[in-house]
């Protein structure tokens, strides 16, 4: 960890040893891993948020769902199918 503690931010990579470079890819992947597992839910690759099941959601993300699921059921909400949204997503590649 003290190898930790000499490397600087605004260092260049080339001028690191391993060790530093070891330590600082080390403490980068355990603060991701610990960022993720302290959040409630993941989004997925339709970028739809996902709840973990293990965990219990906040009332105002359960109010938010609610919301949505009764726009929908009352059709306030727009719906795109996922077709569209792929289209949209290729018009703005071009």
């Amino acid at each position: 960890m003290s190898e930790k503690a000499s490397v600087l931010s605004d260092q260049p990579v080339a001028q690191l040893t391993v060790r530093q470079l070891e330590a600082l890819i080390t403490a980068v992947v355990r603060r991701v891993v610990r960022e993720e597992l302290c959040r409630d839910y993941y989004v997925d690759a339709h970028g739809i948020k996902v709840l973990y099941k293990a965990e219990e959601a906040e009332p105002s993300y359960l109010a938010e769902l609610e919301e949505d699921f009764e726009a929908i059921q009352q059709d306030e909400a727009e719906l795109s199918s996922s077709e569209e949204i792929a289209q949209e997503l290729r018009n703005l590649a071009m």
